[in-house]
């Protein structure tokens, strides 16, 4: 498994040149097919076994020393709850032809996401206020605007559910027990829960997850509320009050 010195940077984002010359992002499932073809000759890897191990690394910060030739930090999810999150695979010469190989780049075009990496900062850097990280300028704008009114709330909280006792309509087998929140936000001894919608939720899977996922929690006494990510960007103020009346 991909191990190693792992260390936390004080921010949301990792620094781009670090200790290493090459540097490609990617999301999780084009990071799991570089991680099986760089090591699975050497050890016995299965791909579910190293999206589950991907999954709890997703910290904010988050840089791990594999060894001297191959380092890995956490970029985020920028595209939004639902959608693949994103790394940043520091290599030196040691790893660069057969990474070439496996992406099918050229060593111009890995140069070339060097180059952009600043450009994405541009936009992650937006990512972390009070102390928290948001995925987006969207979720930001909320948080700022749930503060504003004095509400206790946690974001993009992450947990479990358990399906035991109760049917679930799910025979896609969307529901696995984990569960991400946008905001789960208390008010007048109630708590129901934010969700920002980007346009990935109007997909079919996304979408029947959406209501899987809602109907568990609403079995548990938890009510979520949707807005989409225009409204939310847009009209911050107005969400806030709207989702503050449902209470």
């Amino acid at each position: 498994m991909f191990s190693g010195k792992e260390h936390r940077v004080n921010s949301s984002l990792v620094p781009i040149s670090g200790k290493l010359p090459y540097y490609l992002d990617v999301e999780t499932s084009k990071l799991i097919d570089i991680l099986i073809a760089l090591f699975s000759k050497k050890i016995s890897i299965d791909r579910e076994k190293i999206n589950r191990w991907l999954y709890s690394k997703t910290r904010p910060g988050l840089y791990l020393e594999s060894n001297e030739n191959l380092h890995l930090a956490y970029v985020g999810q920028p595209k939004g709850h639902g959608t693949q999150h994103r790394w940043r695979l520091f290599f030196d010469q040691k790893y660069k032809s057969k990474i070439e190989e496996i992406t099918r780049a050229t060593a111009l075009a890995i140069a070339q996401q060097s180059k952009e990496a600043s450009e994405q900062d541009e936009v992650y850097s937006h990512s972390e206020w009070g102390g928290m990280f948001f995925r987006s300028e969207t979720e930001k704008r909320v948080a700022m605007e749930l503060d504003k009114n004095g509400l206790l709330f946690f974001a993009n909280a992450k947990g479990r559910i358990g399906t035991q006792g109760s049917p679930v309509s799910d025979s896609s087998g969307l529901l696995n027990g984990r569960l991400e929140l946008d905001f789960l936000v208390f008010h007048k001894g109630k708590c129901i829960i934010l969700e920002v919608d980007g346009l990935h939720h109007q997909y079919a899977k996304q979408s029947n997850r959406d209501h899987v996922r809602d109907r568990v929690l609403l079995r548990e006494g938890i009510s979520t509320a949707r807005f989409t990510a225009k409204e939310c960007y847009e009209q911050t103020k107005e969400v806030v009050i709207e989702f503050l009346n449902l209470f």
